[in-house]
């Protein structure tokens, strides 16, 4: 061999032992990943565990637990979901809690996941301030926090992201908004809302907080009985200008669509931008924006229908039909497309729900979309059947895989 042909077979080699090096320093070194978790709700029993999650020791089942009875309580979706990724992911895994919420904490660790974020320890706080406290260490912290503060951000501000839909072709019902203020003026609020509705050609009409969420203020309205007579109206105004105000906070006024609480409002799941499933909820109106479980009734795409795992239900759920789940589908990656992201990407997690249907002239009625959610209720309970706090969980371990090693 010469020697010049000698020392390019050497370099070459040199090089290819390097980057073996890297690649086996990189999947080596552990990193630190802090999952914040006390959400108290959305959660499983335990006969409806699914076998990994069964060996769960109480003082982390404590982490985050819904009441159900005097002294029955169900795990935290959050608490499952973290969980698993302590148990099956090969970094260092800690959960936090609320009192964990602090820059010094954040800083010890390379990756931060937010299952309790900055909505949910501003409705347990009662705060504002806790609000802008969360989301000021999010900007500061050396850690990478997920989801993204970009996300965030569009998501709670509905009123945005329905515009922004609409301006990309995606269908949503038509909203308008008006900003929540000390000392509304009710008189002139309505009459706004009166001249709306006739161009809309409505009677009923749908109020929301902005941002909104747990059936907070959801309320549906006759114009007709609403304008004789505000003070059911004033009494609403007045308890919306009591609650916490983040972001941009709005009134929102939405066409009331009545197959909305007819037909089943259908929840697409997305786990690092691929389709997970779908999940069917029917809510008794009755039930919205008031104390206690909201009443629901369940359904599931037909391909994704599991007969022995739903017997074991209260009441038997309904099938959806997979040519519209499939049509849902195409509509949910156009809003993928769109939401806002960072360095990390698409979200781990993100919730596209579907409503029925708009009040249009085809044929065919349209579905649209009705809500984006970033930290969705999973429902496991009632997802025992795709076990989905280990999807989830899985889907957070494999976003960090990938972020670490595109480091």
């Amino acid at each position: 061999m010469v020697p010049q042909t000698k020392n390019v077979f050497y370099f070459i080699l040199f090089i290819s032992f390097y980057l073996f090096l890297y690649d086996y320093n990189i999947n080596i070194i552990m990193i630190n990943i802090g999952i914040i978790v006390g959400i108290n709700t959305d959660a499983i029993s335990e006969e409806n565990f699914p076998e990994w999650l069964e060996d769960i020791d109480d003082k982390t089942f404590n982490l985050s637990k819904e009441k159900w009875d005097d002294n029955y309580f169900g795990l935290g979706s959050d608490i499952a979901v973290a969980y698993y990724v302590k148990k099956f992911s090969k970094e260092n895994v800690s959960f936090l809690t609320k009192k964990d919420i602090n820059l010094k904490k954040f800083n010890e660790f390379d990756y931060i996941i937010g299952l309790y974020e900055a909505y949910y320890y501003t409705n347990q706080t009662k705060k504002s301030e806790s609000y802008k406290k969360y989301n000021d260490l999010v900007k500061k912290t050396s850690a990478i926090v997920l989801q993204p503060l970009s996300l965030q951000k569009f998501v709670l501000n509905k009123k945005l992201y329905t515009d922004t839909l609409r301006k990309n072709n995606i269908p949503v019902v038509d909203t308008i908004g008006f900003q929540i203020k000390d000392k509304m003026n009710v008189p002139i609020l309505l009459n706004k809302i009166n001249k709306q509705c006739e161009k809309w050609e409505t009677n009923t009409f749908i109020t929301k907080p902005q941002p909104g969420g747990f059936g907070i203020g959801f309320k549906k309205w006759d114009r007709v009985k609403v304008m004789k007579n505000n003070k059911q109206f004033q009494t609403y105004i007045n308890k919306i200008e009591k609650q916490v105000r983040i972001e941009k906070p709005l009134l929102l006024i939405q066409d009331f669509v009545p197959e909305f609480e007819k037909f089943y409002e259908v929840r697409t799941y997305w786990l690092n931008g691929k389709y997970s499933h779908s999940l069917g909820t029917m809510i008794d109106p009755k039930s919205l924006g008031v104390s206690g479980f909201e009443k629901i009734k369940f359904a599931y795409p037909k391909s994704e229908y599991d007969e022995e795992c739903f017997e074991h239900h209260d009441e038997i759920p309904d099938e959806l039909d997979d040519k519209l789940i499939n049509k849902l589908k195409t509509t949910a990656r156009k809003v993928l497309n769109v939401i806002p992201k960072d360095k990390t990407g698409v979200p781990f997690l993100l919730r596209i729900d579907f409503g029925c249907c708009l009040n249009n002239k085809n044929i065919c009625r349209d579905y649209y979309v009705n809500e984006i959610e970033y930290a969705p209720n999973l429902f496991p309970e009632y997802n025992t059947h795709v076990d989905i706090t280990a999807k989830v969980g899985e889907a957070i371990i494999k976003k960090i895989n990938n972020l670490k090693k595109n480091k």
